[in-house]
């Protein structure tokens, strides 16, 4: 029982909601939206009230401006004395203050009845609250396990994508001769003559060509969007004498 009866029908008439003490009449178990919303499966306002009003049988409050909106169970108040579920979910007692809506305040936006009182002392079942948050829970913990899996696949194939740089970027000098089908001597240079498959002369390693090789990339474009044409940007000369 409020102390000032008159002032909680003042601020009901003014504001729509009235704070009232708590653990006289009822205690309120505090159960966050995302763990009631992974309990009953929905974020559907009406489908939410459904299934909380079936599950739990007694008048339920959600608060939205409470740490990303929070529902309160109201339960006997005897249950607040001797609360035996912390480590799963807080219930409020004598010494706290809940606001509490006016009857007809049974939608957002603010706080709001989701399950109206139907009568006089109608609460909900503290078993089935806790019961309630357990599944929540689970459901949550689940879900977080599955999301590690699922963000490694997205790393993996993001990994597994080329570079969008590397199109602009053409071959560089080969790291080993290329390989010969043939080798013979010139008679009038005096010299090993490789060739390809085909019969093409190549050109070996430890070779000395003084070939002047050049690559290109493209440049310019300010954001990468507009990039120019290829240009000749690099030179390697080969200078090795054998």
């Amino acid at each position: 029982m409020h102390p000032e009866p008159e002032r909680v029908r003042t601020e009901w008439a003014a504001q729509g909601v009235a704070l009232l003490p708590l653990g006289e009449r009822f205690a309120a178990v505090r159960m966050a939206s995302d763990v009631v919303h992974a309990a009953v499966q929905s974020e559907d306002q009406e489908r939410v009230a459904a299934a909380l009003g079936e599950l739990l049988g007694g008048s339920i409050i959600y608060d939205r401006r409470v740490a990303g909106g929070t529902y309160y169970a109201l339960v006997d108040w005897h249950a607040g004395l001797a609360w035996a579920y912390d480590g799963i979910v807080s219930c409020l007692g004598r010494g706290t203050y809940l606001g509490v809506p006016r009857i007809d305040r049974q939608r957002p936006p603010g706080t709001y009845w989701v399950v109206p009182p139907r009568y006089a002392g109608d609460l909900c079942r503290p078993c089935s609250v806790v019961g309630l948050v357990k599944t929540g829970h689970s459901r949550l913990t689940m879900e977080a396990e599955r999301c590690p899996h699922d963000m490694g696949e997205l790393k993996t194939a993001v990994a597994a994508q080329r570079p969008w740089a590397m199109r602009l970027v053409t071959d560089r000098l080969p790291v080993r001769p290329p390989s010969y089908a043939t080798v013979v001597l010139d008679g009038t240079t005096q010299t090993a003559r490789y060739t390809d498959a085909m019969g093409q002369v190549i050109e070996m390693g430890k070779h000395g060509t003084s070939r002047t090789t050049g690559t290109a990339s493209i440049s310019g474009g300010g954001d990468g969007q507009n990039p120019q044409p290829q240009t000749q940007d690099d030179h390697t000369t080969d200078y090795e004498s054998d």
